[in-house]
């Protein structure tokens, strides 16, 4: 592949962290975040106890420099959201040291689980081979489209349960990229998350960077 072509299609791809389980968890592997189950909140947060908790990250795991947005070095982050045709939800920042208590829900919660964060890459999902290949050479263009394909294909080997951090968006409808917005994270669709659909948690760049995470939007896909 000329460097010239393998530096556009790079230039088009984002990089993500996804937070999965692992069956065989590697020696001294740290979870990166606790997945379902209950949510620990400081008394004094007040959110519906309706809403499920889906999941709280330990953002001092998550890997330094990987991802290309804002994302506190510390502390955690607590998600609860209905996962369902409601695109409602809360993201929480809690800083480091912060006193918590554990909170009831009006709702059966899973037991919890661990995830592990794992780096990815993403690309958009409108990325054509005319996109980083002049026209007139069929054959590079025929290999630059297969190249497309499986860079598409490395999420969707383990995108089950998987959270993704950052990078494009998987939406099967409209894209937060089209609306001038940047991914937060998203929740995929599976049986213990969106059974049937997909939330996308989306923001600008600015609103991730200050982390007002009261201005981020929920969006639900099914």
């Amino acid at each position: 592949m000329p460097e010239a072509v393998t530096e556009a299609l790079i230039r088009r791809l984002r990089p993500c962290v996804y937070l999965c389980p692992c069956d065989e968890v590697p020696q001294g592997a740290r979870p990166a975040a606790r997945a379902l189950g209950l949510p620990h909140l400081p008394e004094d947060v007040e959110v519906p106890s309706y809403r499920p908790h889906v999941v709280t990250i330990d953002c001092a795991a998550i890997p330094a420099g990987v991802l290309d947005i804002g994302f506190p070095a510390d502390g955690h982050l607590v998600v609860l959201a209905e996962v369902s045709d409601y695109d409602e939800g809360d993201v929480i920042y809690l800083p480091a040291g912060t006193q918590t208590v554990q909170r009831h829900s009006q709702r059966k919660s899973h037991d919890s689980f661990p995830l592990y964060a794992v780096p990815g890459t993403t690309a958009p999902d409108d990325l054509h081979w005319s996109q980083v290949v002049e026209g007139g050479d069929a054959g590079l263009a025929g290999r630059v489209t297969k190249l497309i394909d499986e860079v598409r294909e490395i999420p969707g080997v383990r995108w089950r349960y998987d959270i993704q951090l950052g990078g494009h968006s998987r939406a099967w409808h409209n894209p937060v990229e089209e609306r001038g917005k940047v991914l937060f994270l998203s929740i995929p669709e599976s049986e213990l998350f969106g059974d049937g659909c997909i939330t996308l948690v989306s923001g600008t760049r600015e609103q991730i960077a200050e982390r007002r995470y009261d201005e981020l939007e929920f969006d639900v896909e099914s």
